[in-house]
């Protein structure tokens, strides 16, 4: 099942990502389609991660580290989220107004530094080559994502964007 799933999660990602990429450049934006298939690119996933871990009390300091990882991890992507300001532009439905304040000051994606953070928190609980693998895909996808959005607002914000992506990092400390 484990294998299924994490074969179905590169599947998934790459038709995700290609179909983002093709609504950007055509619309401008995501439809519902485009929204749900990045949607699936993210839980096919931790699918993997749900089923390669068992859940228990922590009794390890990894155990201890995965939870303050994971928590802190999923706080960052909420506030980056709440950042946004707008469901629409937290949907990709609309880019709405450039964002560079709160965690946007440190990196141009906390959002997804914060989601990636939450799933390695996640799978330190229980560490497997599941989860090591499930972690390898959504990494991937999540960078590949990063770059088709940034073609995107590349061409939505024009010289504003390219000015925040010379002075904040990809990441945090990253790819400047």
């Amino acid at each position: 099942m484990l294998a299924y799933l994490l074969a179905l999660s590169i599947v998934v990602s790459a038709v995700a990502l290609v179909y983002a990429r093709w609504e950007y450049r055509r619309r401008g934006r995501l439809t519902v389609v485009g929204l749900a298939l990045l949607c699936t690119m993210l839980l096919v996933p931790n699918l993997v991660l749900d089923f390669a871990t068992s859940y228990a009390v922590p009794t390890t300091m990894m155990d201890y580290v995965g939870i303050v990882v994971g928590v802190g991890g999923l706080a960052l992507c909420l506030v980056a989220m709440i950042r946004f300001r707008a469901i629409t532009k937290i949907l990709c439905l609309n880019p709405g107004e450039l964002t560079s304040a709160g965690p946007y000051r440190w990196s141009r994606n906390p959002q997804y530094v914060g989601w990636l953070l939450f799933l390695v928190g996640f799978a330190l609980n229980d560490w497997s080559w599941w989860c090591l693998g499930a972690l390898g895909v959504v990494a991937v996808s999540l960078h590949l994502l990063v770059l088709v959005e940034e073609e995107h607002l590349r061409r939505v914000f024009g010289e504003p964007y390219e000015d925040f992506c010379r002075r904040t990092p990809r990441y945090v400390g990253w790819g400047r």
